[in-house]
């Protein structure tokens, strides 16, 4: 005679396994609650000291590798991340203990701090996206510039055209200023080999400023030809390029030189 008081085998298993999710979810939640109040505790050791404290930055520095271990913060892959990202732990450190930048501090009874933390580092992503929009419709719009032209004094309609768009103007007054100022020493620090004062800067000086030929300033200084184009298609060129794109220009034209 069977004892109906007495569960079947397979009645036993599906005890078992239903204990299993049991005490699997209930560990999630345990590990979820205590990473929070850990987090909390963070936020609360961080305030006890003052602001630019040492023992504050110390916490503050704790509280944000909790923050990312947590993986409640928002995360995609974009270029402009980490940008983002790095601005959101300035906004955590000016206003977790005292509103520095935002309206109120940080209010733990209010939300859990990735909470209070997505809304501005989406915005701040938003914000990278528009510039990079408005960046490549202002490079699209803007001309390329001929120094060629623009060292000529008989094309004065190609300079005073260039003037005309303010944007174009603002810059052409930072590339004549760094030609001549080299706050850098990039300039001075390209030159021929065992003559530093054949550099970069005399070269960009004599050729865009002042419309000379490469033969007049191989003259000028007693060296080859040769020896001055092959420095101001390599060494001259890249940093012009590189001067020119940070500005926002698309490409700058060397009177003399081919283009690559």
């Amino acid at each position: 005679m069977n004892d109906k008081s007495n569960p079947s085998e397979g009645e036993d298993h599906l005890s078992d396994d239903s204990d299993a999710v049991g005490c699997s979810v209930k560990s999630e939640k345990f590990d979820r609650d205590s990473a929070q109040q850990h987090i909390l505790q963070l936020v609360t050791e961080a305030c006890k000291h003052p602001v630019g404290s040492l023992r504050r930055g110390r916490f503050l520095d704790k509280l944000i590798r909790e923050i990312v271990k947590s993986g409640k913060l928002w995360k995609e892959n974009t270029p402009h991340y980490e940008e983002a990202l790095q601005k959101t732990w300035i906004y955590l450190s000016r206003n977790l203990c005292e509103a520095t930048t935002a309206k109120e501090p940080y209010n733990p009874e209010k939300s859990q701090i990735t909470t209070w933390l997505n809304p501005y580092l989406k915005k701040r992503l938003l914000d990278c996206y528009r510039k990079q929009k408005q960046e490549r419709e202002r490079q699209i719009q803007l001309p390329i510039v001929s120094l060629d032209r623009l060292s000529d004094k008989k094309d004065i309609k190609y300079t005073e055209n260039l003037k005309a768009n303010p944007d174009v103007s603002f810059y052409l007054d930072e590339l004549l200023e760094w030609i001549e100022t080299d706050p850098n020493n990039e300039l001075k620090s390209r030159h021929v080999r065992g003559k530093p004062e054949i550099n970069c800067q005399v070269l960009l000086q004599r050729k865009c400023l002042y419309g000379q030929t490469l033969q007049e300033i191989a003259k000028e200084f007693g060296c080859a030809h040769s020896t001055l184009y092959q420095l101001l298609n390599n060494d001259c060129r890249h940093l012009l390029q590189q001067f020119s794109e940070n500005q926002g220009y698309q490409t700058f034209t060397i009177p003399g030189v081919p283009e690559q």
